[in-house]
């Protein structure tokens, strides 16, 4: 299910914020309150918002949204990054593809490629590549998270570092500037940190929304990475202080 471009504006509005009515909302879409309304149910039922009595506001802070509602958030944006990464990434390379609904599009951009490697925790991801010949497909043991379509787990950590790849391709939770990349969960984190540990180019595939949201486990810092591919830039100070610790960050919202 798609988001309009007036419910991604909403989900926009809210992140960082407890509450915001839906008459200050009617009044900035200068649409009825009907409209706001039922925009607010939709997101709430799509596990992406949080309803109050007269208003709306994000879920807590420390709660990750499940695999099938990130999909529908920044679809768009996602798949400019993909197109963007995509481009980077050269036939016959050896590709570690981590959790994340930003990596999946990323995966989709992919597929036209000939002789990559792929190796990937991600279900979602390896699905993609079932029906290309030209493309070798290395899928993770560990446990099932039916509702994140993936797998976790010492074994798929032991798995990922098993290889050694050309290309890391991972997203992460949310993003501080002084702590650098961050996560909901020490699964997503261990997986995480395999992946990056063993590759010799690390990509960071993340939207803009991942500055807003607060996430506990540290993943990694930001010298780690060699690339992050966005939609929008962060402010000015935050590109200052990446590009003094040497990673470039490439906005990809005007890319077609």
């Amino acid at each position: 299910m798609q988001l309009n471009a007036r419910q991604q504006s909403i989900l926009a509005k809210i992140s960082g914020t407890e509450f915001i009515s839906v008459e200050s909302l009617s009044q900035h879409f200068n649409m009825a309150t009907q409209t706001i309304r039922r925009d607010i149910t939709k997101l709430c039922d799509l596990g992406l918002a949080r309803r109050h009595h007269g208003g709306v506001g994000q879920l807590p802070s420390a709660e990750n949204l499940s695999f099938g509602s990130r999909r529908v958030i920044n679809a768009r944006a996602k798949q400019l990054i993909g197109k963007r990464i995509a481009a980077l990434i050269p036939e016959n390379a050896s590709v570690a593809l981590g959790i994340g609904t930003t990596v999946e599009a990323v995966a989709k951009q992919l597929m036209n490629k000939k002789g990559l490697k792929i190796i990937t925790n991600n279900l979602t991801v390896a699905s993609l590549f079932f029906q290309s010949s030209d493309i070798e497909v290395m899928l993770s043991g560990g446990m099932l998270r039916p509702l994140d379509q993936d797998m976790v787990g010492d074994q798929t950590v032991q798995f990922f570092n098993s290889y050694y790849v050309d290309y890391a391709i991972v997203g992460v939770g949310s993003l501080d500037i002084a702590r650098g990349l961050m996560d909901f969960d020490m699964d997503n984190v261990a997986i995480t940190q395999s992946i990056l540990n063993n590759s010799a180019h690390k990509i960071l595939a993340v939207d803009e929304s991942k500055w807003n949201k607060k996430a506990f486990a540290k993943v990694a810092p930001f010298s780690t990475i060699d690339k992050v591919f966005t939609d929008q830039l962060p402010d000015a100070l935050i590109c200052n202080q990446l590009k003094a610790l040497q990673v470039d960050i490439i906005a990809c919202a005007q890319e077609i």
